[in-house]
């Protein structure tokens, strides 16, 4: 199957209780992030360690700044439309959705050392450069809907009752003494049913399989970065740079799901609402250190390394339940967990090498690389902390991607170019395939440029409202097939 590498829920990683694995995958989502670049880089399949010259290595390897002879000014929006196709218990249904927003923003200051002598040779000039960059974007909504099967909300709480043990008794806790807020309202509102048998009780599903079930997501926000970079060139063959980048997180997601159906005992209809939203916000520091080398005209090799992103992050996690019971009193009850951690991301190591064919144009390979297993994440709470230690050294892996680009200059002015990428896996048991498409056209008039970038992208997405940990085959998942068509427009002015 096909995953979306920040689409990972709470299911898939395995973790002892959902709090964990909502971490463990909320780890990953911040942590795969892609430098943004330019329409022309977009054009050939993302960044490129060993090109230099463009605003992207504002963003990406800051010794590329290096290579600028003038100062230069870049503005880059974008537009995304996500066309999706679920199926979920049985049932198909389509939904899509576009989207305008900033890709990036930026400007390089070109500053020759005004040496006296030979111009070539030595520092010949230092580039500054300060720009912003969107490098992750949650935007999404989805619906669905299907009928279940042994797989309703009454399963679900039954079991979520059943696991919340009393240690002296090892038995569920009576109806009196539940301590999850909803868990209370699924018996009060006669979606779960209490049961004693001898010396041992036990909670029991109260709702018959056939109920409709509506759900709908909606998901907002990104991540972004502040780059402030400088690149120095040494006798033209020689670019070394370096880059502070101020990071954030921005996120929400609100999540409903419906459930209409019978109660197993009296027959009588019930009409049940389970929403959940999910609030973060964070902001963190990285830093980029890059080289590039021309040991020929033809030919240049780049390689930039990027220091974990060190976050510091607050979440504010609201659920509530929604029914009435069969005397039509309407129950509602809710949880609030605010929680804050420490998320420290992977390095991230780039390397590439570029061909130039005289004035015609191109061809630039590149590969990056990432250890998810080496995520870390610190909170207050040592119980959590040993889970979801424990679930991202066991659930991820080291990650590699592959990029190819070129670039043909039909004119002077005119300039075609295409891309491919293939994102590696960051799962370690989970089979996962990621291609990008790109193409591109850019054109200079003078001192300006307007570039136009195309990107097309498949993935698969598994998502469920609600996991039983004790019984998983009946979970039910909804897989998500999502074509990804992104369109950039990047347009630059020299100074």
């Amino acid at each position: 199957m096909k995953l979306k590498i920040f689409a990972l829920t709470t299911f898939i990683v395995g973790a002892v209780s959902s709090v964990s694995a909502q971490y463990t995958a909320d780890a990953l989502k911040f942590s795969g992030t892609e430098n943004s670049v330019t329409a022309r880089f977009g054009g050939l399949g993302g960044p490129h360690t060993s090109l230099g010259g463009d605003l992207s290595s504002l963003y990406g390897n800051p010794a590329g700044l290096g290579m600028f002879s003038s100062s230069e000014f870049s503005f880059t929006p974008g537009y995304v439309n996500s066309s999706n196709k679920t199926t979920y218990l049985g049932q198909n249904s389509e939904s899509s959705l576009g989207n305008l927003n900033i890709n990036n923003l930026g400007v390089v200051f070109h500053s020759p050392t005004y040496r006296t002598g030979d111009l070539k040779k030595g520092l010949v000039s230092i580039n500054f450069g300060i720009g912003y960059q969107k490098n992750n974007f949650f935007r999404n909504e989805l619906s669905f809907s299907g009928v279940t099967n042994a797989n309703g909300l009454g399963n679900y709480f039954a079991n979520l009752a059943n696991n919340d043990k009393n240690p002296n008794t090892n038995q569920p806790y009576p109806p009196d003494q539940i301590l999850d807020n909803l868990v209370f309202a699924a018996y009060e509102g006669f979606l779960i049913d209490y049961n004693t048998n001898n010396n041992s009780s036990f909670y029991s599903s109260n709702t018959r399989s056939g109920a409709d079930q509506v759900v709908s997501y909606d998901r907002k926000g990104g991540q972004s970065n502040v780059d402030f970079s400088l690149g120095m060139n040494f006798s033209n063959k020689f670019y070394l740079g370096f880059g502070l980048g101020l990071a954030s997180i921005n996120y929400r997601s609100e999540e409903l799901l419906n459930e209409q159906g019978f109660n197993n005992v009296d027959n009588v209809d019930y009409n049940t609402n389970f929403s959940k939203s999910f609030d973060t916000r964070g902001s963190g520091v990285n830093f980029k250190l890059g080289a590039i080398l021309k040991p020929v005209k033809e030919i240049r090799l780049g390689l930039s390394l990027e220091t974990p992103t060190y976050y510091s992050i607050d979440d504010d996690y609201y659920e509530e339940l929604s029914l009435r019971d069969p005397n039509n009193n309407l129950v509602t009850e809710n949880n609030s967990y605010p929680f804050s951690y420490r998320l420290n991301t992977p390095l991230k190591v780039n390397g590439g090498i570029s061909f130039f064919i005289g004035n015609k144009g191109f061809i630039s390979a590149d590969i990056n690389y990432q250890d998810f297993s080496t995520i870390k994440f610190k909170s207050d709470e040592v119980d959590v902390n040993n889970g979801i230690k424990r679930d991202i050294s066991s659930t991820y892996q080291e990650s590699i991607n592959i990029g190819l680009g070129a670039e043909f200059k039909v004119t002077n002015s005119v300039a075609l170019r295409a891309g491919y990428r293939n994102m590696g896996s960051p799962y370690q048991d989970i089979d996962y395939k990621a291609n990008r498409y790109t193409g591109g056209i850019g054109y200079r008039f003078g001192s300006y440029t307007l570039d136009l970038a195309v990107q097309h992208q498949q993935n698969s997405i598994l998502s469920t409202s609600f996991y039983t940990f004790d019984n998983p085959q009946v979970t039910p998942f909804a897989d998500t097939k999502t074509n990804v068509t992104a369109v950039s427009i990047t347009f630059g002015a020299r100074f």
